[in-house]
């Protein structure tokens, strides 16, 4: 069995005289790399690992969650789970994990912890989104409207809105984040909002250059689901980067004008990052780093004016914010550089 470097060096370190040494800084980054290229050999390697000592080693989940399959879902299950809950020892990300691997028996063990703790109900909600749901149609349908119109409620419960088949929840979730919502509280109402698809893509827009949902805010968390949100929907940058351009020409209002702005940056900042959303529907290919590069860096023929000369209009040349554009545009180049040697090493 051949396994990615980075899985090899996680174990080594781990076999030593005290695996307890192991930063978790350090695993984490080389569990991001497994994440990125690993396979299901790296899965079935590390799940001794993690089992041994679950909350030392939860960087791990991801790699679980991405590359493992039912049995390995129903392995997790077996050695995580005490009377029907998870023991205390053990990060709630294996509700994500087995859920998106699509293990239907855990289907009931999921929606169980829903109401629970912030990132308990988190990833039991994002588990279920991956599975089919049909025998809790009526009771998600039931949960949802018990909390329709809250400020504060379990914020990813609106993801599971499409299982209950009714397109009309489509329109309650929008007035449901746009009259009552805390914005603290929205990133399940963003998401949610987008898995109900094509119909959800005019509303989706709005609402991503609409100020009062603060849907790319990263303080509040809100900005990595409106990013699955574009992922789910086929909302490339380039596309979004022209919206953003005729929204600027179009508005002069400073405030509109740096928050469209700072909103687009945000969302440039995670592609740059690569970040995993855990969310299977926005795992479509994203446009190449080369060709994201050329929209937003390139001057064109019909309209010169690239990101960086809008940043130094909107903000200042002095703004922080016109700052990070030209680390994000070196990035890119950088990217779009290990991009191709990555093309040419494939094709050896």
């Amino acid at each position: 069995m051949t396994l990615f470097p980075a899985t090899q060096a996680i174990l080594d370190r781990c076999a030593g005289d005290d695996p307890s040494e192991v930063a978790w800084q350090w695993e984490s980054m080389a569990a991001e790399a497994v994440l990125r290229h690993g396979s299901s050999a790296d899965a079935e390697a590390l799940l001794p690992l993690f089992l041994s000592a679950p909350a030392a080693h939860e960087a791990l989940m991801p790699v679980f969650a991405r590359h493992g399959d039912r049995r390995l879902a129903a392995r997790l299950l077996e050695a995580t789970v005490d009377g029907g809950r998870l023991r205390e020892d053990v990060p709630s990300g294996v509700l994500h994990a087995v859920g998106r691997l699509g293990y239907a028996p855990a289907t009931s063990l999921l929606w169980e912890h829903v109401d629970g703790l912030h990132d308990v109900s988190k990833d039991a909600c994002l588990g279920l989104l991956h599975l089919p749901c049909e025998e809790l149609r009526g009771a998600i349908a039931e949960a949802l409207e018990k909390h329709e119109g809250a400020s504060l409620f379990p914020e990813f419960l609106p993801v599971l809105a499409p299982k209950t088949e009714d397109p009309a929840w489509l329109e309650r979730l929008v007035a449901w984040g746009e009259n009552r919502a805390s914005v603290d509280c929205n990133g399940g109402l963003i998401l949610g909002i987008s898995l109900h698809g094509g119909p959800a893509r005019a509303a989706f827009t709005r609402l991503l250059w609409d100020a009062r949902w603060e849907a790319c805010g990263t303080g509040t968390g809100s900005a990595l689901w409106t990013y699955a949100g574009t992922r789910v929907l086929g909302l490339g940058l380039p596309q979004l980067y022209a919206d953003l351009r005729a929204r600027l020409h179009a508005c002069a209002d400073p405030d509109v004008q740096r928050d469209a702005l700072r909103s687009f940056i945000t969302l440039l900042q995670l592609r740059c990052a690569h970040v995993w959303t855990g969310v299977g529907a926005a795992e479509v290919q994203p446009e190449s780093f080369d060709a994201l590069y050329s929209a937003l860096f390139t001057p064109t023929a019909d309209d010169s004016v690239t990101l960086t000369e809008f940043a130094d209009r909107v903000f200042g040349s002095d703004d922080p914010l016109s700052d990070e554009v030209l680390h994000l545009e070196a990035a890119l180049r950088t990217a779009a550089a290990h991009e191709w040697a990555l093309r040419a090493a494939v094709s050896r």
